[in-house]
């Protein structure tokens, strides 16, 4: 018992030792996955692991911005990373430049999943001061159900809810105890911004709520209200590169994005979203047993505590429960900016991490009861906690190994030329048949940032006539339609293509405002296209065009503003320290 005293004696052997432990969490959960050798795609995984190949293929060519798809997304040069933040898909992408492609998502998903146990840790463990809560809140948000619903294909949601507990800590900082923590709130909404920009949008309308009953209920001084201020302002800086994009080729563009708008079948009963968590289900409608439990029960808690901050931790998980569900009106907000977040449920991931926050709390709480008052005893119960939350897991992680190992009915084929084919509701892929993916449009996405005039041509959301000839890399001139397959570059598609005469060809590359095309070396000047793609005139004889995209100016002078102001914000607290040493002596 000595050891453990001499060892927790140290100041910050425990937390390195806890965060060992969730290495190895992170080891047990992503190395059978790996030892199957296969992935289960569906849902979004699709879409981003063919971003993730196309940013891959550019650095394998020495270019490391990547701004159209030119290898996948069947060639039609679509802009999915001018909007789509693709910052967290870098490492998952450099990966792949050493590993199997298998190996290199595993590895990236084994990082991100202890990246948000890790930031969940550090974070509770500075708004609590208690290490049992911190461990314990982190156990819940990071295993429960609705986390791992979206670690296994909403990639960007999934690396968002990493960084919403240090968004969320910084501005409790700032309106509650030290506002000169304000960094970290740029900190953490900007690492949002990189992940996912509608997980931003969701997180400030909650920050903005929390901010007005502040307003009503107490007074909020004015060091607080200027760190407020100066945090936007350096997350602006941090995200401009994100947001240059945005103004220069979609703001009145008429360029689509993800369809707005409540989704109805996403609407769930609240009862259902009760069940489906008590049945511990890994599934968007529910948040996992001990969340849903804690929701129940921790009424207790906070009666008991007596905590006008527990209250509110609590009151706004339940909340964001019930906005999730069709208890909340969302019928009246169709045509607000609300109706942007599409599907309700994801409110779930706020509502799982402030259920976790008190039921961290509460664990922590019985731990310093009279039962557990030696070392020992608060050691096995902290062990015995892990346990717990490792159970439930222990029987998903045996389920979607099964799965994985029973994956060779859904293994995918190669594509054959011919008709439309999407990629299937369910397909499994390997270190040999991970190519295929790049035959198929993916599942969900593939229009995303379409012009309008692709995407309702036929005054049909979906796949239609127009969008389709540009999908199967129809290359329209002189009424005749020929399929043309590019030859593809970084950020550049190359075509060689002979006419009779000097003529008007309509490439199957969608055009953006900083789309641009050279005719035999010269550049061309761009013309109306009905499909909204890039359209040039052409020689007689053998034309040798190439289209790409070239962001402006401003998109590079964001990038080093943003590159200096990490500079800035990572010396600066050295500066202050050795500043504040030299006046004090």
């Amino acid at each position: 018992m000595g050891f453990i005293k001499k060892l927790s004696g140290k100041c910050h052997m425990p937390d390195i030792m806890i965060v060992f432990l969730f290495f190895l969490i992170t080891v047990f959960m992503t190395y059978p996955m790996l030892r199957t050798g296969n992935i289960l795609v569906y849902s979004d995984w699709s879409f981003h692991g063919m971003r993730v190949e196309q940013i891959f293929r550019n650095l394998k060519r020495s270019q490391p911005f990547t701004f159209i798809a030119t290898d996948t997304f069947q060639h039609t040069g679509v802009g999915n990373f001018l909007f789509y933040p693709e910052v967290f898909l870098y490492p998952w992408a450099f990966l792949r430049l050493f590993l199997r492609p298998v190996t290199a998502f595993y590895c990236w998903y084994g990082l991100i999943m202890l990246a948000t146990f890790t930031t969940a840790y550090f974070c509770m463990k500075s708004f609590s001061g208690r290490r049992i809560a911190a461990m314990t809140t982190s156990l819940a948000y990071t295993l429960g159900t609705y986390h791992l619903y979206l670690s296994n294909a909403v990639l960007g949601e999934f690396i968002a809810v990493t960084f919403l507990p240090l968004a969320f800590w910084a501005f409790h900082e700032i309106l509650f105890k030290d506002c000169s923590r304000w960094p970290w709130l740029a900190v953490g909404m900007s690492l949002l911004m990189y992940s996912h920009v509608l997980s931003v949008m969701m997180t400030s309308e909650i920050m903005f709520i929390i901010f007005l009953m502040k307003l009503v209920f107490a007074r909020i001084d004015r060091q607080s209200f200027i760190a407020l201020i100066k945090a936007v302002g350096v997350t602006i800086l941090l995200s401009l590169f994100i947001v240059i994009p945005y103004l220069t080729d979609f703001i009145g563009k008429n360029i689509t994005s993800a369809q707005p708008g409540i989704s109805k079948p996403m609407l769930k009963p609240l009862m259902d979203v009760i069940s489906t968590s008590f049945n511990d289900a890994i599934s968007p409608n529910g948040i996992g047993i001990f969340l849903i439990l804690t929701a129940v029960l921790g009424c207790a808690l906070v009666l008991k505590l007596d905590s006008r901050l527990l209250t509110a931790v609590y009151v706004t998980g339940l909340s964001l429960i019930i906005v999730s569900t069709s208890v909340f009106p969302w019928g009246n907000l169709s045509d607000t900016p609300f109706s942007m977040v599409q599907m309700p449920f994801r409110y779930l991931s706020y509502a799982s991490m402030f259920l976790a926050v008190v039921l961290g709390t509460a664990v922590d709480e019985l731990s310093r009861s009279e039962a557990f008052n030696t070392t020992f005893k608060r050691t096995a119960f902290a062990t015995m906690t892990v346990g717990i939350f490792l159970i439930p897991y222990s029987g998903h992680h045996h389920d979607l190994n099964q799965s994985l190992q029973n994956a060779g009915t859904h293994l995918l084929k190669d594509r054959k030329s011919g008709a439309f084919e999407q990629l299937p509701d369910i397909a499994a892929v390997n270190n040999s048949n991970y190519g295929y993916m790049c035959e198929y449009p993916v599942k969900y996405g593939e229009l995303d940032y379409y012009p309008m005039k692709a995407r309702r041509s036929t005054n049909v959301v979906g796949y239609n006539k127009t969008n389709l000839s540009i999908i199967e890399n129809i290359i329209l001139t002189d009424g005749r339609h020929l399929k043309g397959i590019p030859e593809c570059g970084a950020n550049t598609l190359k075509y060689k293509i002979r006419t009779n005469r000097a003529t008007v060809i309509d490439l199957p590359v969608v055009r953006y405002n900083g789309s641009y095309a050279t005719v035999n070396g010269r550049k061309a000047r761009l013309l109306d296209s009905s499909r909204g793609t890039v359209k040039v005139r052409t020689y007689a004889g053998e034309n040798r065009i190439t289209v790409g995209y070239s962001p402006s100016v401003l998109y590079y002078a964001s990038v080093i503003i943003m590159a200096l102001t990490w500079i800035l914000l990572a010396i600066a607290p050295i500066y202050m320290k050795a500043r504040s040493v030299k006046h004090k002596s």
